[in-house]
C-alpha cells in the first residue's frame, strides 16, 4: 500500500494525535513521513536541564526523531519556524514547504489537524491545518510553485486528506471550555498498538510533565479523523483510511 503523510506543528504532536495509527500502518508495512513546522522551543522542559530556547528546540527535534522511529516513522522534515508563532509565517512559504514535502513524500493519504486546531485549539494547530490543506489542493498542479516542478520534483496529488477528530467534547486544558471537532468519518482500532505510542511519548522527555493529560486523553481503543477532501469514502465510517483506493 502506499504512503501516509502527516503535517503538523510541534514535536510531540504525531505521538498525542497519532501515534496508534503510525503503529498500526507500519505494523503492515506502510511507511509514514512528517512534517513538522517548528522545533518546539517555546514549550516547558520538564525538568530537563536547557539553557535556552534554541537548545530546548534541539532536543525536541532529537526527541522527535526517536518517537518517530518508534512509531515505523520514514523519514521527517523540521524547517524550524518559530513555535508559538506559526501563523506569523508567511503563507506561501510555508504552504510552499508542505507542498514540496508532500511531492517528496508522494503519500496517498495525508494526516493533519483539523481547523479548531485539536482540543487545545492552539494557533499553531489552526495555521498548520491551513498550510496543509491549502498543499494538499496545490501539491498536483504543476502551476503552483513551479520552481519545484522546475528543479526536477514532480507534481503529486494525494487521494485523501483526513483531519485529527474526536467524539463529542473534548478537554482543553485548565481554564479553558471542553471543544468539538469536526465529525469523524473514520475510527481506526489502535488499541494493541498503544505500548508503541506509549514507548515514543517516552522519547518525549521533555514533555512528561503533561503525563496524566496524554494517559487521559491520548492512550484509548481507537483514534479518529474525519475526510476533509479528496475520493470520497465507501461508507459513511471506515476503519481503514485507504478504504475503497
Amino acid at each position: 500500500m502506499a504512503p501516509l503523510a502527516c503535517v503538523f506543528a510541534h514535536p510531540d504532536d504525531e505521538t498525542y494525535s497519532v501515534g496508534g495509527t503510525l503503529a498500526r500502518y507500519a505494523a503492515l508495512g506502510i511507511h509514514s513521513d512528517i512534517f513538522c513546522a517548528t522545533n518546539g522551543d517555546a514549550g516547558k522542559s520538564s525538568g530537563v536541564p536547557v539553557s535556552s530556547r534554541a537548545e530546548l528546540g534541539r532536543l525536541r527535534l532529537t526527541e522527535l526523531r526517536a518517537a518517530a522511529q518508534l512509531l515505523g516513522v520514514r523519514d521527517l522534515v523540521a524547517p524550524g519556524h518559530q513555535d508559538g508563532a506559526l501563523g506569523q509565517v508567511d503563507a506561501d512559504l510555508l504552504v510552499g514547504e508542505v507542498v514540496e514535502f508532500l511531492r517528496r513524500s508522494r503519500p496517498t493519504v495525508v494526516l493533519t489537524f483539523g481547523p479548531e486546531g485539536a482540543p487545545t485549539g492552539h494557533r499553531d494547530h489552526r495555521a498548520i491545518s491551513r498550510a496543509a490543506t491549502a498543499a494538499f489542493h496545490l501539491a498536483g498542479l504543476t502551476t503552483e510553485y513551479p520552481e519545484q516542478v522546475a528543479r526536477g520534483l514532480p507534481a503529486h496529488a494525494p487521494k485523501r486528506l483526513f483531519y485529527v477528530a474526536w467524539d463529542g467534547m473534548e478537554d482543553a486544558g485548565p481554564g479553558r471550555p471542553p471543544r468539538a471537532s469536526v465529525p469523524p468519518t473514520a475510527r481506526l482500532h489502535v488499541k494493541e498498538f498503544m505500548p508503541a505510542k506509549a514507548a515514543a511519548f517516552e522519547a518525549h522527555a521533555t514533555q512528561h510533565v503533561h503525563r496524566a493529560s496524554f494517559e487521559s486523553a491520548a492512550i484509548r481503543e481507537m483514534e479518529s479523523y474525519a475526510l476533509a477532501a479528496g475520493v470520497a469514502q465507501p461508507r459513511s465510517t471506515i476503519d481503514d483510511m485507504f478504504a475503497g483506493l
